[in-house]
C-alpha cells in the first residue's frame, strides 16, 4: 500500500473518534406526551332568546310516607292507583298494646279528677259524723279512766275472781286424788288443773286492774286519743289546704299529659293521607314488619301536575327568571302545552360532570293521558 493511502485512512479514523467523543454516545428517543381529551361539558342550549332543557312530569304535591315507630303491619287499606281524601286511613300497625296504654291513661286521669273533685267539694256529712263519733268515744274513754272503776265493775271483778278461785280449788283436789299415778301427766285432771290455774290468774289480774284505777300513763294515752280525734274533725271541717289542692291539680295535669302521649303514640300506628291524591306506590303488605322512617307508601296529588327540568346547565339558568313563559313538549302525547316558570332551585346537582339546576314549570292545562314521569322538552322564553 502507498503512503498516501495510509495517511487517508488515519485521517478518517481521527474524524470518527472526534464525532464519537462530541456526541457522548447514541441519544435515546424522548417519549411524545399524550394529552387526555377533556370531558365535553354539557353544551348550552340557549338559542335566540330561549332556553331549552329536558325534564319530566312530577306532582306538585307528593309525599313518601312511613311510620315513626317499628311494628307489624295489620292492614293495608289502599292499592296502587287508588284515590284517597285527606284524613283517609292508608296503613295500620298492630296496636293492641298501645290501646291498652290509652285505657290505662284514661283510668288514671279519671282517678285524679275524682280526687280533685272530692277535695274541692269539702267534707261529706257522713265523714263529719264519723269524726264526731270518734271524738265522743275517745272523750268517754278518757272520762271513764279518770273516774276510776264503778262499784258495779268492782263487784263483777270480785265475783269473777272468787269463781275462778273455787274452780281452781276443785281442780286441785281432783288432781291430788290421782297424783300418785305414774301416768299422772297424761290424766285429764292434770289438764283441768292447768286451765283452772290460768283462769284464776286472769281473774286476779283483772280484779287488780279494776280496783287500782287508771295509771298516769293510761290517762295520758287516752287524752292523746281525744286530741287526735279533735284534730281530725277540725281538719275535715276546715276543708283542703291550698297545698293539697295544688298537688291534686298537678296530678290531674300529669294524668292528662300521660293520656295525650298515649293517644299520640296510638295515632302513630295509623298512617293517614295528609292531602287528597292518588296512591303512587305501596311497598308493604299485612304481616310485614316495618322500621321507623321506612318508606311504605307514596302519595301524589295528580290534580296538579307540573314539570321539572333535569339538565338545565349553569350557563343557561342565569337567563331564567320566575314568571317567564314556557312551552312544554310532551313526547309521549306529542302535544305542546304552555306553562310558566314557578320556581328555580337555589341548589345545584351534577349530571355527567356538569352543574345543573332544577326549574319548575307550572302547566296552564293538563292534557288527557298526562302521567307522572313522562319525558318532556321545555323551551323557556328569556326575552
Amino acid at each position: 500500500m502507498s503512503e498516501k493511502w495510509w495517511k487517508t485512512a488515519i485521517i478518517l479514523l481521527l474524524l470518527v473518534a472526534v464525532l464519537l467523543t462530541g456526541c457522548g454516545g447514541v441519544p435515546e428517543p424522548s417519549p411524545t406526551p399524550v394529552l387526555a381529551a377533556p370531558t365535553p361539558a354539557l353544551p348550552s342550549r340557549s338559542t335566540g332568546g330561549a332556553v331549552t332543557a329536558s325534564g319530566e312530569v312530577v306532582a306538585a304535591q307528593q309525599a313518601q310516607m312511613g311510620f315513626a315507630m317499628a311494628g307489624q303491619v295489620e292492614t293495608v287499606e289502599v292499592n296502587l292507583g287508588d284515590k284517597v281524601l285527606e284524613g283517609d286511613t292508608l296503613i295500620s300497625l298492630e296496636s293492641s298494646t298501645l290501646q291498652a296504654g290509652v285505657a290505662q291513661a284514661e283510668a288514671g286521669l279519671e282517678a285524679a279528677r275524682a280526687q280533685l273533685a272530692e277535695l274541692e267539694s269539702g267534707p261529706r256529712p257522713e265523714d263529719l259524723a264519723m269524726a264526731d263519733a270518734a271524738y265522743a268515744n275517745a272523750l268517754a274513754q278518757y272520762h271513764k279512766l279518770e273516774a276510776g272503776p264503778s262499784d258495779e265493775e268492782r263487784r263483777i271483778a270480785l265475783a269473777a275472781l272468787r269463781k275462778a278461785e273455787a274452780a281452781l280449788v276443785q281442780a286441785q283436789a281432783a288432781y291430788d286424788a290421782i297424783a300418785w299415778v305414774e301416768e299422772v301427766a297424761e290424766m285429764p285432771q292434770t289438764l283441768a288443773l292447768q286451765l283452772a290455774t290460768l283462769d284464776y290468774e286472769g281473774a286476779l289480774a283483772n280484779y287488780e286492774l279494776v280496783t287500782r284505777g287508771a295509771l298516769p300513763d293510761d290517762l295520758e294515752a287516752a287524752w292523746g286519743n281525744v286530741k287526735s280525734a279533735i284534730a281530725q274533725a277540725d281538719k275535715l271541717r276546715a276543708g283542703p289546704t291550698s297545698a293539697q289542692l295544688t298537688i291534686a291539680q298537678a296530678a290531674v295535669d300529669q294524668a292528662e299529659a300521660a293520656l295525650e302521649v298515649a293517644r299520640a303514640t296510638l295515632n302513630q300506628a295509623t298512617l293517614t293521607a295528609p292531602f287528597s291524591g292518588a296512591v303512587a306506590d305501596v311497598q308493604v303488605s299485612p304481616g310485614q314488619v316495618v322500621m321507623p322512617g321506612q318508606v311504605v307508601l307514596t302519595l301524589a296529588d295528580l290534580s296538579q301536575l307540573q314539570v321539572e327540568t333535569t339538565d338545565l346547565s349553569e350557563r343557561d339558568v342565569t337567563e331564567v327568571q320566575v314568571g317567564q313563559e314556557a312551552m312544554v313538549y310532551l313526547e309521549a302525547l306529542n302535544v305542546d302545552v304552555p306553562g310558566r316558570v314557578a320556581r328555580i332551585s337555589p341548589l345545584a346537582s351534577m349530571v355527567g360532570g356538569d352543574v345543573v339546576y332544577t326549574v319548575v314549570v307550572n302547566l296552564e292545562e293538563q292534557p288527557e293521558g298526562l302521567l307522572l314521569g313522562m319525558s318532556v322538552e321545555v323551551e323557556i322564553a328569556t326575552e
